[in-house]
């Protein structure tokens, strides 16, 4: 019975033994879309305490880590598990393994969030409790494969520094976990301290080497990045210096920190612009058009933080985060996916199969003009979201997240479709 189980896990046949099977980052990935949908709806409630600064009430904390957690994180754990082994020539993590992590996981979200949204400290301290159990099991599962490997290029750089990010982020939260349920222990700017290592080193450096090497793979010029350590500098030293200015409480630090970080924007951009950003071939590929949209947001992050660190004008960092997260983040995932999933699907349906007969293109799996609905519903809802912190418009921001949530409920019925077929037979 187990192995039928795990066969059926597997949604066709592995190609390789390099290759996770089919539905592990499928299911990571659904999760977390339906996370970012949670995220919207809750953001979308708590839409008038937001735009007046209140960033410390149970429900804004909720729709912050619907996003955070059961939205980003998610979809992270499972591009890991796809490209961790293909990159670095490993084994992947046993079907077994990586349900049993999602099923702790997803458990301890669902008391986690259920504790900030309600404040009940039973739901907040057993939820939480699962969520750091599932993050540890998480690196576990993909730090055993990385001390297997031989091979260290450049986006293991990237991936090795995000996960240790990931793990100081989990003990920090369970920290926060247990000030928020007992009242102790408390340290200073604990909360900037904890965004700062989640979101730029998590987050940050986890998309930033994702997408050198998928940029490479995609765009028409399978460019490798010629700046990647200089990028990989600066956003450390940026996060560290950050830090430390925070928890000392020397400015002159942050404002340095802040500043390698725009150094990291623009390297990071000029590899980007490189690899195929800047080419009007490889640009009229809606999907890779996508990409060039969550840069956008990215730009917009950096152009708010600056005014935010310089200006002193602390409330600029609501909508700051929104566009990293949302915009950048979050488009990030909502282009490469559209890349990504009919690759996958073409290599564990008709790979063993190639030369016997008429294959399905990958066009064929995920039409390109299906990029269009999730791209346009994205960057028209980001640009409402944003400009609600202008007009201070609750109903502004509302629609702005209506307009977020049809693109990622499309470009979830897109990758059913490309999943489900049908698709172009063998003969």
């Amino acid at each position: 019975m187990k192995t039928e189980f795990i066969r059926q896990l597997k949604i066709g046949r592995t190609y390789t033994d390099k290759t996770a099977p089919l539905a592990i980052p499928l299911l990571f990935w659904a999760t977390g879309a339906l996370g970012v949908l949670v995220g919207l709806w809750r953001l979308a409630s708590v839409a008038a305490p937001l735009l007046s600064g209140l960033v410390g009430a149970g429900p804004v904390l909720d729709a912050v880590h619907s996003f955070t957690l059961a939205g980003f994180t998610m979809v992270m754990m499972g591009a890991l598990y796809q490209l961790i082994p293909v990159l670095l020539n490993v084994p992947p993590v046993s079907a077994t393994r990586a349900f049993i992590q999602w099923t702790v996981y997803t458990l301890g979200l669902v008391g986690f969030l259920l504790g900030l949204a309600t404040g009940w400290t039973w739901a907040l301290a057993c939820g939480g409790t699962g969520v750091v159990v599932g993050i540890l099991f998480f690196l576990g599962n993909v730090g055993g494969r990385i001390r297997q490997s031989t091979t260290f290029n450049v986006t293991a750089w990237f991936f090795v520094t995000a996960l240790a990010y990931l793990f100081l982020t989990v003990i920090m939260g369970g920290l926060l976990v247990v000030r928020y349920t007992t009242g102790h222990p408390s340290f200073p700017h604990e909360v900037p301290v904890h965004m700062a290592v989640a979101l730029g080193g998590w987050f940050g450096l986890l998309v930033s080497g994702t997408s050198y090497r998928l940029w490479a793979m995609f765009g028409l010029k399978h460019r490798e990045p010629r700046y990647w350590f200089v990028t990989w500098l600066l956003a450390n030293g940026a996060i560290v210096l950050w830090v430390v200015g925070l928890a000392a409480g020397i400015e002159v630090l942050r404002m340095v920190g802040w500043l390698c970080e725009g150094g990291a924007f623009l390297v990071y951009t000029a590899d980007i612009v490189a690899a195929g950003l800047g080419d009007a071939r490889t640009m009229r590929d809606p999907a890779l058009r996508t990409l060039a949209l969550s840069l956008a947001g990215l730009a917009a992050f950096e152009v708010l933080g600056t005014w935010a660190v310089f200006g002193h004008v602390g409330r600029l960092w609501i909508p700051a985060w929104i566009a990293y997260g949302l915009g950048w983040v979050g488009i990030s995932f909502v282009g490469f996916s559209q890349k990504i999933v009919p690759f996958m699907v073409w290599l564990h349906r008709y790979a063993h199969v190639h030369g016997k007969g008429k294959m399905p293109r990958l066009p064929d799996i995920w039409r390109p003009g299906l990029a269009y609905p999730s791209m346009i519903g994205a960057g028209l809802g980001l640009l409402c979201i944003l400009l609600s912190f202008i007009a201070s418009s609750p109903w502004l921001l509302r629609i702005g997240a209506g307009l977020d949530g049809f693109a990622w409920l499309f470009l979830l019925g897109a990758g059913v479709r490309a999943v489900a077929g049908p698709h172009r037979k063998p003969e």
